[in-house]
């Protein structure tokens, strides 16, 4: 079954890391890849524009895998957008 979140990890982590697609599957380690720390920045960084969201530092700092970067984004995604738990009353500013 086609999974879109994954996809778009490993188009852009094959942007990222200049490597066809092909070379790049949902068990593949950063380690096998010769992922950097300056590559999992930039990777972020894709991942932030491409999906439209912000992604903790701390969560990106625990990363081992393909696999590990679209559970977490899933997860993040599922929380929804930080802020507010309710809209702000009128005047009560």
């Amino acid at each position: 079954m086609p999974d879109p979140l994954a996809d778009t990890v490993i188009s852009a982590l094959a942007e990222v890391k200049h490597v066809a697609t092909e070379r790049i599957s949902i068990d593949s380690t950063f380690a096998e890849l010769g992922v950097d720390s300056l590559d999992a920045i930039t990777l972020l960084f894709e991942l932030e524009n491409r999906l439209e969201i912000v992604i903790p530092d701390e969560a990106a700092k625990s990363a081992r895998s393909v696999r590990d970067i679209v559970e977490g984004l899933r997860a993040l995604i599922a929380r929804g957008p930080a802020g507010p738990a309710s809209p702000p009353v009128p005047g009560s500013l």
